[in-house]
């Protein structure tokens, strides 16, 4: 399609977006079975389901549609509210996402299938790839509702966001027309999170870098899929972490507290700055005292466009993406993305203001208020500069002065896989970004590439990957990524968030090679009353303030299985370990407590062991003893294997 081709066709839509109404009036209605069977119409094309859904599934339910594409930051604002109907209205509402896709790497049922993941959706979406349901159902707008009654007609049409309570009105009200008469008989699902192995990140968003934590280097991760954030040294090794584990918004200790989708990190002198995405907050982890509070946002979607100098807890944000120290270390630029602004946090005076963008979805340059922007999702401040990724106008822009000038990208539906200057050269929907003085590395996250601007000729070029999606190693143009969503340089290395793959990947600036961070997560083992194959051994007096060797001999032609999971832990009076150690760490037969004080201990340990020959027999044995540490006793504990 050509430039002018997407304008006209395009532009309908987004006018629809930015000035639609909360709702409109319902529409001339087709008839109940072709209105079903154009919902049915994708029969290879869903998701979250044991089978394609038919119109026959569908008939006398109460529908809701979403129509959506997962780029989409009015799109994500709505996923709470169908959360919400979901809930509310349990099996009397049935919900079924349409994803009509804006980018062409949007139409992929995989990267589709990523999205569901990354969030947590659990209902039915089909593939609408080729816009015939959208089209269908006259939708003009992301996102869109679309209420279907019981006997298959259109009740009402939502667009835009902030129509919850009138579709839980509406739903309400044709529970009382057709009470008793509503379909309700389970759908055929069967949810992409339950296909989805475990893995030791999930879909991680962005990178910072801290180059003396504790005495040593270290890569901040933000683990979104698993709302937590991570430490970790620059080899791999997981030191740290952040967060519960749990979907809330809740303060204090490390371990306890709670994030929804963190994403933008910053850290200085001991204090790692988070944008809480999905909790619209800007939160703070200090490592003095292991504690996590809230600098910034309500907690509710804000929807502000002309802040200067407001409290900034009393200020609501709309989905913080991305933080940088600018223009110095008391101020924190903002991703506004909610908003389609720059924010800046004041650390001294802890109010936050609009530094660009009026809000308006677009791609104008100049000061604020005139300049505008476009779901910025990505910051790098460099040489005195804010560079800046656009998103939905798949630019690079840079924020100098108070004035905001795109560098590279032209427009809102202007979008490919193309090198050169401004005008000529394409990204397709970016998300993050590294600056320093000689270059600019680009996640262009739909192309699934690393990108290289040079802000001395203005050119844009290709730098690793080729613009297909993959996992796969090797040289710059020969790697695969799967929806990189940041970049971040430590010394002549490339760390780059490969979103999709739930990997951390690496490129070497000087042998030009792309590898996978081999990423490892800390043992922590749990007491067991049921260990298997458990042989209890007496207890045992050993060895007060000074290290303890266990070893387990292994007969000649035998090894410890290294595809099984062997642990070895040893436990305090309260069952809390004191010290753990996994299959890997065992393999050579032995381990190394450390120094215990005078008390009472517990070891265990499960062992899994194998002859050296094809199609020979494996064996497992556990083990459970009381420890008494006293001055005087043994140096040495062994567990019979054999």
């Amino acid at each position: 399609m050509s430039k002018s081709a997407r304008i006209f066709f395009f532009l309908p839509l987004l006018m629809a977006l930015l000035f639609a109404p909360g709702r409109t009036a319902a529409e001339e209605s087709m008839p109940a079975t072709n209105l079903h069977r154009l919902i049915a119409s994708h029969p290879q094309g869903w998701l979250n389901t044991a089978r394609p859904l038919t119109a026959e599934d569908l008939q006398g339910r109460i529908i809701l549609l979403d129509f959506w594409t997962y780029c989409c930051i009015n799109c994500m604002h709505v996923i709470p509210d169908l959360k919400y109907l979901e809930e509310k209205f349990g099996p009397e509402l049935t919900v079924i996402g349409v994803h009509s896709a804006k980018f062409k790497n949007e139409r992929d049922s995989e990267n589709i299938r990523s999205a569901i993941l990354r969030y947590g959706i659990h209902h039915p979406v089909v593939n609408d790839f080729d816009f015939s349901v959208w089209q269908g159902f006259g939708v003009r707008a992301w996102p869109t509702f679309v209420l279907i009654n019981p006997k298959g007609t259109i009740e009402e049409i939502y667009s835009g966001e902030g129509n919850r309570e009138a579709v839980a009105r509406d739903i309400e009200r044709l529970q009382s027309k057709y009470a008793g008469k509503i379909n309700t008989a389970p759908l055929p699902l069967a949810l992409e999170a339950d296909k989805q192995p475990p893995t030791v990140l999930s879909f991680p968003g962005k990178l910072a870098y801290a180059p003396d934590f504790k005495g040593r280097p270290a890569l901040f991760v933000s683990d979104s899929g698993h709302q937590r954030i991570v430490a970790m040294t620059p080899d791999g090794s997981i030191i740290d972490s952040i967060g519960s584990g749990s979907i809330g918004r809740s303060d204090g200790a490390f371990d306890a507290a709670s994030f929804h989708t963190p994403q933008g990190l910053a850290y200085n002198h001991g204090i790692l700055y988070i944008a809480d995405t999905d909790n619209h907050l800007l939160r703070a982890a200090d490592f003095a005292t292991r504690q996590v509070t809230t600098l910034a946002g309500t907690g509710k979607q804000g929807y502000e466009r002309s802040a200067q100098n407001k409290p900034a807890l009393e200020t609501p944000l709309a989905s913080p993406w991305d933080v940088a120290f600018y223009p110095d270390e008391r101020h924190l630029a903002i991703a506004m993305a909610g908003t389609h602004q720059l924010w800046s946090y004041d650390l001294d005076k802890k109010t936050v203001s609009v530094i660009a963008g009026n809000g308006r979805e677009s791609i104008d340059d100049g000061r604020y208020p005139y300049n505008s922007l476009s779901q910025p999702s990505g910051l790098s401040a460099a040489t005195g500069k804010l560079y800046f990724v656009d998103s939905e106008t798949s630019s690079l822009r840079v924020f100098d002065g108070g004035e905001v000038k795109t560098l590279i990208g032209t427009g809102l539906f202007d979008f490919g896989y193309a090198e050169g200057r401004r005008g000529v050269a394409l990204m397709q929907h970016p998300l993050g970004l590294y600056a320093d003085t000689a270059a600019v590395y680009i996640a262009d996250s739909y192309n699934h590439s690393i990108r290289r601007f040079d802000p001395a000729t203005g050119m844009l070029s290709n730098f690793a990957g080729h613009g297909a999606r993959g996992s796969k190693d090797g040289a710059l143009a020969e790697a695969e990524f799967n929806e990189p969503n940041d970049v971040l340089k430590i010394g002549n290395t490339l760390y780059i968030a490969d979103t999709n793959n739930n990997a951390i990947r690496l490129i070497n600036l000087d042998s030009k090679q792309v590898s996978a961070l081999p990423v490892t997560q800390p043992f922590a083992a749990e007491f067991s009353d049921n260990l298997p194959g458990l042989q209890p051994l007496p207890a045992m007096r050993v060895a007060a303030d000074a290290p303890l060797a266990v070893t387990f001999p292994l007969a000649p032609g035998w090894h410890i299985n290294k595809d099984a999971p062997s642990f070895l832990a040893l436990f305090d009076a309260d069952k809390k370990p004191l010290a753990s150690f996994d299959t890997g760490s065992l393999k050579e037969g032995h381990a190394t407590l450390p120094a215990l004080k005078a008390g009472a201990y517990t070891l265990q340990a499960t062992l899994y062991y194998c002859q050296d020959k094809e199609g020979a027999q494996c064996l497992l044995k556990s083990f459970s003893l009381m420890l008494h540490a006293k001055a005087g006793g043994h140096a040495e504990i062994v567990l019979p294997l054999q």
